[in-house]
């Protein structure tokens, strides 16, 4: 499904003639014709289905709301011939399996719903990531509507330890704008940076991970800061944000942002989560200082935290701490990232 979320975007790339991010009426018709064998009905088709209504024209971010995986086999029976898209076009086994994902999505989403409890959806390596964010997305539309909530039932979860990760967070905010939801975002750094670069190696392609853990440092605060002042807009739609990190200098960077901002540490809009046991000296000062909305993850995350970070144990580690650490000390440090 990760395929053709992503060459469904790579279509709108290939439509674009002019690299603007806008479609005009002509360029859709030629590039139609380039790709496909032509008929005048499914061009008005289309036509109708992708055009935003508020310009007349085409963009990506309606372009991706509306363009679904499961709307791929019909169109691309039209292929002249067989490419990117057509070879990740899912089969209707794929299809059977993408529907079972989407109602169990579902079926998440409205027993949060029923139980106005917020739904924190994880992310995961970035050949699964376009497949998972396409169905939040859907879950946002409904769940996150102005009209159904007053706050945003379902979050996605950034990697700040991506290259494209504040591009991605941009976007998606411009999408709750577009489509009158609230915004909700966990925003962590990451857990598959050795498994991503090996990957990207053996690929031949370019990592996708940040080249300096200060790059990593400098998005995640880049994207709360962004956040925190879209939050502050008063537009009639709430934005909400987790920040999962033991991050001593982002939790107080988070605050400051708060305060330029003008956010209450008593509102909504900001919750902080450290793995349970892990960083209580930050869970429990924030807590202690008024930030309400601080969580403590069950321990059960940590242990598969734990594996994913093995290979940061040795890295360095806070100047507050002792120099000499027991190796569980050591495997403790290597969860606060």
């Amino acid at each position: 499904m990760s395929s053709a979320v992503v060459e469904a975007k790579n279509l709108f790339a290939k439509f674009d003639d002019n690299g603007d991010g806008l479609i005009s009426e002509d360029e859709f018709e030629e590039g139609y014709r380039m790709f496909f064998d032509a008929d005048e009905g499914m061009i008005r088709e289309l036509k109708e289905h992708l055009r935003c209504r508020k310009t007349g024209r085409f963009d990506y971010i309606t372009w991706s709301m509306t363009l679904s995986p499961r709307d791929l086999p019909r169109i691309t029976r039209a292929c002249r011939e067989q490419g990117p898209l057509s070879m990740a076009t899912p089969t209707e086994e794929e299809l059977e399996l993408i529907e079972n994902m989407y109602n169990r999505g579902y079926a998440l989403a409205e027993e949060a719903a029923q139980n106005g409890t917020r739904l924190l959806i994880d992310a995961e390596q970035v050949r699964f990531q376009p497949a998972i964010d396409n169905l939040v997305l859907d879950l946002q539309q409904k769940y996150n509507s102005t009209e159904k909530s007053n706050f945003p039932l379902i979050y996605n979860t950034y990697q700040c330890y991506l290259k494209d990760a504040f591009d991605r967070l941009t976007i998606d905010v411009e999408r709750s704008e577009r489509f009158d939801f609230h915004f909700g975002a966990k925003l962590v750094r990451g857990a598959y940076m050795e498994s991503e670069r090996y990957l990207a190696k053996k690929g031949g392609y370019p990592s996708p991970i940040h080249d300096t853990i200060q790059d990593t440092h400098d998005c995640y605060n880049q994207a709360v800061d962004y956040l925190l002042q879209h939050a502050s807009q008063k537009n009639g739609k709430n934005t909400e944000l987790m920040l999962a990190t033991h991050n001593r200098e982002s939790i107080e960077n988070a605050i400051a942002s708060m305060n330029k901002h003008g956010i209450s540490r008593k509102a909504a809009t900001t919750a902080f989560g450290q793995l349970y046991g892990m960083a209580d000296n930050l869970s429990f000062n924030l807590g202690k200082h008024g930030y309400e909305r601080s969580t403590r993850y069950f321990l059960v995350h940590c242990v598969r935290k734990l594996a994913l970070t093995f290979n940061s144990l040795f890295l360095a580690l806070p100047d507050t701490e002792p120099t000499s650490m027991s190796l569980t000390e050591k495997l403790r440090w290597s969860c606060l990232t």
